[in-house]
């Protein structure tokens, strides 16, 4: 708390119990045979430490996991526990978390703008179904003046 009041400029606070209590660094593990692959968790991890895919189990990076719980809350099966990591935080692993969190966050803004640019997509995928109706209409009508001819 002083070196974080010391870098910002403002009085040293005691922490607010409210926000949980200090102690060793922790990082998520999760139940492989409880998890049911609904990616909520890897999409509320900051810093990318939990890989996995749709329906299928996925797993924590303990050696990138910063500990931040935000991946216990949307899990459904309730599979995801915080257990102690045996070592401590380092300057390193705060630079390194620091670098994921900004490449994830990158990430997240460009998929946003491609989905905020979807209109066209939209738009072709319209001419496109507008194109297989006028042929499927093409196809019937083939087919009625067949029946007819018979």
């Amino acid at each position: 708390m002083v070196k974080l009041a010391s870098i910002t400029g403002r009085p040293a606070t005691a922490l607010d119990a409210s926000c949980g209590d200090p102690g060793p660094l922790t990082v998520a593990r999760i139940d492989e045979a409880t998890c049911i692959g609904c990616t909520l968790c890897i999409e509320a991890c900051p810093v990318d430490a939990i890989i996995g895919a749709a329906k299928r189990m996925h797993t924590v990076l303990a050696a990138i996991c910063t500990g931040c719980g935000l991946c216990v809350p949307p899990c459904p099966v309730d599979c995801i526990d915080m257990v102690a990591a045996g070592r401590a935080w380092s300057a390193e692993d705060a630079r390194a978390a620091r670098a994921r969190y900004g490449a994830r966050n990158r990430r997240v803004a460009g998929r946003a703008s491609l989905s905020a640019g979807a209109a066209p997509t939209d738009g072709a995928r319209a001419q496109r179904q507008a194109t297989v109706a006028a042929a499927l209409t093409r196809a019937r009508a083939r087919r009625a003046a067949a029946a007819r001819a018979k």
